[in-house]
């Protein structure tokens, strides 16, 4: 197993490790499933159910995304932005309705 980098990004993989392994050790399905029920419920429930849990869908995917950002290049990388950036929108449309 590599090294974890130094620094802040050293610090994030180390406190990500434990919750990471444990969701290597659940069905490959778990994560895509979850995601789905949280957006679902995030733009269907009212609004303060649904921020709240938009919200935590941006600080998965994004934590994901910090964490991966080293291995993934161009077309993966601007997706990963681009889908934070949609949740953000969503999360700013619900406030505003």
């Amino acid at each position: 197993m590599p090294q974890p980098a130094p620094g802040l990004r050293g610090r994030v993989e180390r406190a990500s490790a434990p919750t990471l392994l444990w969701l290597s050790a659940r069905p490959k399905f778990l994560l895509p499933v979850a995601t789905v029920v949280l957006l679902v419920v995030g733009l269907a429930a009212p609004t303060p159910v649904g921020v709240p849990v938009l919200v935590l869908l941006v600080l998965l995917i994004s934590s994901l995304s910090y964490l991966s950002w080293p291995v993934v290049e161009g077309a993966a990388r601007l997706l990963r932005l681009a889908t934070i950036g949609l949740l953000i929108a969503a999360i700013v449309g619900r406030l505003s309705a």
